[in-house]
């Protein structure tokens, strides 16, 4: 039995009717649920915009920050100053409209640096969770929600058959989240969501929000074989003078923060040609592939992709030659990172 946080993004004026729709669903089984906020949704509401907000509040739903402007730059490439104001402008709008500021932050499409964590710890104290996104550097004491049990194969997509392996594969763990998007889905899509919902009452777990998580002991979760594999990839460090990690995303943060606490750095994060976006992760250096191609053969690898994406990832010409870190099955390096995952929400 999992403590579970359904985590719905996008609620505006446009989309309230979805969100009502999921609300009634959630409420049937009686499941708390948590919305995403767009914050400039509240630069000039509807009274019966606000009114509806409330109800959703007083109903047990929390509303959480999920950004001002709800676009692929907010927080990913905007500087310190436009993520502060992007972030602080929905928490005084749901501050002059609900009454309380959010005390948790989601970004839009989950995009997220270490430059947003330093803004949301330097600033907004109040803001306790963090929905998908990874503290790399340890300078917080909020918590990093990061488990995560998919059911969308893209955003707006049911597929049962993808849930079905997803929380065949998460369920062990204490809690995770299930992160949707609404406004997106046919009417087919509520009903495979509420087919959702029923096979995760049926198998007994609760429903919690965010904030309400807090409320309950999570207890740290052990299992050999996921021990053996970490204990491979430190070996793997300790076999090379250098190691990069082939990803400079969310998973490379995750990656990093939790093989830094170990006390096992990388030498620097490395993308294929053409897709560097960043200087710097974490303070670690980024490179492209071709800027280390001639010390391949006293570098070490580990992917900090998907596991989904590593067929690709080997295929690629230019990594001949370099020693790769790599489990003998693929679905257990996705299982790997849920375990990182876990431990860094603890």
């Amino acid at each position: 039995m999992a403590h579970i946080i359904l985590k719905f993004d996008d609620l505006s004026q446009e989309t309230l009717e979805s969100f009502k729709k999921i609300h009634e669903i959630c409420k049937k089984y009686c499941a708390l649920s948590s919305f995403g906020l767009i914050g400039s949704s509240l630069s000039d509401p509807d009274k019966e915009y606000v009114a509806d907000l409330k109800e959703f509040e007083k109903s047990g739903v929390e509303i959480w920050n999920h950004g001002y402007h709800h676009t692929d730059e907010e927080f990913s490439v905007c500087t310190y100053q436009q993520q502060k104001e992007s972030i602080g402008n929905t928490q005084e709008l749901m501050m002059k409209y609900l009454g309380n500021p959010a005390s948790t932050f989601g970004s839009p499409h989950n995009n997220s640096t270490e430059l947003t964590i330093s803004v949301l710890g330097e600033h907004f104290p109040k803001i306790r969770n963090y929905l998908f996104m990874a503290d790399a550097s340890g300078r917080t004491d909020s918590r990093q929600l990061l488990m995560r049990c998919n059911y969308e194969i893209k955003t707006g997509l049911i597929d049962l058959d993808f849930f079905s392996k997803e929380y065949n594969r998460i369920k062990k763990y204490p809690f995770f989240i299930m992160q949707g998007h609404p406004s997106f889905w046919t009417e087919d899509d509520f009903k495979r969501f509420e087919e959702i919902l029923r096979i995760l009452v049926d198998d007994g777990n609760s429903f919690v929000t965010p904030k309400s998580l807090r409320d309950y002991e999570i207890k740290e979760y052990r299992e050999d074989i996921l021990e053996k594999e970490i204990d491979n990839i430190k070996r793997f460090f300790e076999l090379h003078n250098s190691i990069y990690y082939y990803g400079a995303g969310e998973i490379g943060r995750e990656v990093y923060r939790y093989f830094d606490k170990r006390g096992y750095k990388p030498t620097g994060f490395v993308v294929s040609d053409g897709h560097k976006s960043v200087s710097d992760v974490c303070g670690v250096p980024v490179y492209e592939l071709s800027e280390i191609f001639k010390y391949k053969t006293k570098i070490g690898i580990i992917p900090t992709i998907l596991g989904k994406t590593h067929g690709a990832v080997l295929n690629n010409p230019m990594l001949v030659g370099f020693d790769i870190w790599m489990t003998e099955n693929v679905s257990i390096y996705d299982e790997i990172i849920d375990y990182i995952r876990f431990e860094l929400s603890l």
